[in-house]
């Protein structure tokens, strides 16, 4: 792969300037300490990211049979926004519950569609999330602030971004939040290793890091109103299936005590 940068991220440098000279500075003071703050990020985080296998590949056959045939016969396809997309590509996701909090993740970044590689990225990113034990109420706080970086993402370059691309600047993004959002963090590095290796070097993957805070012009942080919206629109996707599978265990409860 090589080390130049992918379209989108050229084209930032000539849609003209997004700040001022001060924040030209503080990009620089940012690419500079970057990669020394990533990699001492949570010990605790890192271990367990590195205890698990990578995630870069796409797993084998018999672990995506496994969903295909259990968990995922929970989830109501039909429902779902990007329902016939995500069934495709359903043996990558770590659970069911990542169906329904994709689909949701996906309507509040305001795409119309997503190409496979895309789903696939992103269904091993939440699983990467998953077994560096963040909690759902982590993971939902993550995406909410990642969907919102990656409107105005998409409003100022996504003309100029691959469809391909999308899924790795949706997972970018992603670990941007969980650095905003976290306390313990993993480092970018990690990231790399388990789920950008095939796509970009780890100095492409650091500038598309700086690129998309000078997106934001290094404010991370989102209104109450904004945040609260999409952090309960996530939470409510993920207990879709609680719901149902609760209502299903009722109901086997009930008829196991009815009388012949």
């Amino acid at each position: 792969m090589s080390c130049a940068l992918p379209s989108w991220m050229s084209s930032l440098t000539h849609s003209g300037s997004k700040g001022s000279d001060m924040e030209g500075d503080r990009l620089t003071q940012v690419a500079s300490s970057a990669p020394s703050s990533y990699v001492d990020g949570s010990l605790r985080s890192t271990t367990l990211a590195m205890s698990f296998p990578d995630t870069s590949s796409d797993g084998s056959a018999a672990s995506r049979l496994c969903f295909e045939t259990a968990a995922s016969q929970d989830i109501e396809w039909d429902r779902l926004t990007f329902g016939s997309r995500l069934y495709s590509y359903r043996g990558y996701a770590h659970c069911a519950d990542d169906a329904y909090l994709l689909d949701r993740f996906l309507v509040l970044t305001e795409l119309r569609d997503i190409d496979g590689d895309s789903v696939k990225l992103l269904f091993r990113t939440f699983k990467f999330m998953r077994l560096c034990d963040y909690t759902v109420e982590d993971i939902c706080s993550t995406l909410a602030h990642a969907s919102s970086y990656f409107i105005d993402a998409w409003n100022l370059c996504g003309n100029q971004m691959d469809t391909s691309e999308v899924g790795n600047v949706l997972a970018t993004l992603t670990f941007i939040a969980h650095c905003y959002v976290q306390d313990e963090t993993c480092p970018l590095h990690i990231w790399h290793k388990h789920l950008f290796r095939k796509y970009c070097p780890l100095k492409t993957l650091n500038a598309a890091v700086i690129r998309l805070l000078q997106i934001r012009r290094y404010m991370l942080r989102l209104s109450n109103e904004d945040l609260a919206h999409r952090y309960e629109r996530l939470m409510k996707a993920r207990t879709s299936i609680v719901g149902r599978i609760g209502h299903d265990l009722e109901q086997t409860t009930l008829d196991d005590h009815r009388p012949a």
